[in-house]
């Protein structure tokens, strides 16, 4: 009996340090229990982390969750885009669309302080990498945004701080091809001063309408390989059907020297008079990115008066208005009037929003009619003062008339 007994003390001894020791039954199961549950726990929490994957991988679309296509990286500067047209967000939150085949430039290297904003006039390039110096060489354009499109419309230039009278003479005013097919009947959007639209100012017009904004030449238009702009009509030197590419950079001869079109018959494509499709700045300007590059997802042409105007009212929004000071009404110190023709760029002190030239150095051609022979230029040039050929001046001549102080500028659509 005494022997049983011992051994059943032993026996429960053995079980009461089985189950509620150190390394008892109710500890392991205890263990055991949390592992169970931590494991439950990552396995949820890694099949929320999938749901989430796939909920943006997927849409919510009815037909089942089509893939989206991944989200691209931010547009960096000097990126080139490989799409039709990608969005850039500059440092100030404001926008701008980047045309395939272009870069948003980088920011000035000989000044640090100059940046590349909408607000500044943003620069795009043709080269990757480029710079506000244009350093690459690029040809660059400047984004000019028309938020208002009701603004997009000529506007009447000055001259000795004075109104010209170019837009309301009784008789020829001028005027230029507009947005519509029916662009001067009443009621219609930017009616004034316009006539029946072709398919090129069409595009344009919808375009800046549908884009808010369109691109203009950085620079006058120059003649790549020089560095200095013909003093005779050198035909040879700067072949004008196109087969010569003209350039927009910085530090080249001016292409001078150079008609609108051809004779001052009423032959252009816009009705009104000259022949677009003769040698000249039209022609020359459309060469540049024609409708068939498939690489540069712009169309160029020879500027607009009315871009050139809206161009005005992005460096000073009361023009629109005619109530312009300073630059629009005289140009005095900020253009080339020295009497003598100037490389593309070469005055840092002759920009306005980024934009090179605008005043002085060379009249500038547009597709603006005036009359019944003659074509407009704009923007004052070398020999005259920059009280009289300001920044928003009309000058006139036949199509087919060439000076050594006649240049153009290019314009992009997207």
């Amino acid at each position: 009996m005494v022997v049983t007994i011992v051994i059943l003390l032993i026996l429960a001894g053995i079980t009461i340090t089985y189950v509620l020791g150190e390394n008892s039954i109710f500890k392991l199961a205890q263990e055991a229990k949390n592992k169970i549950e931590d494991a439950i726990q990552k396995e949820q929490n890694e099949i929320g982390e999938i749901a989430n994957l796939l909920k943006e991988e997927y849409s919510n679309g009815t037909s089942g969750g089509e893939i989206n296509p991944p989200i691209p990286d931010k547009l960096q500067k000097g990126e080139l885009v490989k799409i039709d047209k990608e969005e850039y967000t500059d440092g100030n939150g404001d926008k701008a669309p980047i045309p395939g085949g272009f870069c948003v430039v980088e920011d000035s290297k000989d000044n640090p302080m100059d940046k590349n904003t909408v607000t500044n006039g943003l620069v795009i390039s043709d080269v990757a990498g480029d710079d506000l110096d244009n350093s690459k060489h690029g040809n660059q354009f400047v984004w000019i945004p028309v938020p208002d499109y009701s603004k997009f419309h000529l506007i009447e230039g000055y001259s000795k701080n004075n109104l010209q009278i170019f837009l309301s003479i009784d008789s020829n005013p001028a005027r230029e091809a507009g947005d519509t097919l029916a662009a001067s009947s009443p009621g219609k959007p930017n009616a004034a001063n316009s006539v029946s639209g072709t398919t090129e100012s069409i595009a344009m017009y919808k375009s800046v309408k549908d884009n808010k904004g369109f691109y203009i030449g950085r620079f006058e238009a120059g003649v790549a390989g020089t560095t200095d702009s013909t003093t005779t009509n050198d035909t040879n030197k700067q072949t004008q059907d196109g087969s010569i590419k003209p350039v927009s950079q910085k530090g080249v001869g001016v292409w001078n020297f150079i008609p609108w079109g051809g004779t001052s018959l009423v032959e252009a494509s816009d009705g009104l008079q000259g022949n677009d499709n003769a040698n000249g700045a039209v022609k020359v300007a459309r060469s540049m990115y024609p409708t068939s590059d498939t690489i540069h997802k712009v169309t160029s042409t020879l500027c607009y008066s009315v871009q050139w105007d809206a161009a005005l009212n992005f460096i000073d929004s009361n023009y629109e208005s005619g109530n312009a000071t300073g630059y629009i009404k005289d140009s005095t110190g900020k253009g080339n009037y020295t009497g003598s023709i100037a490389m593309t760029g070469s005055n840092i002190g002759c920009q306005q929003k980024h934009i090179y030239d605008m005043a002085g150095n060379v009249f500038e051609w547009t597709m603006e009619a005036y009359s019944t022979d003659r074509r407009i230029l704009r923007g004052g040039n070398y020999l005259i003062s920059g009280s009289i050929g300001t920044v928003s001046y009309r000058n006139v001549l036949q199509p087919d008339d060439v000076y050594e102080y006649d240049g153009f500028r290019l314009a992009l659509y997207l």
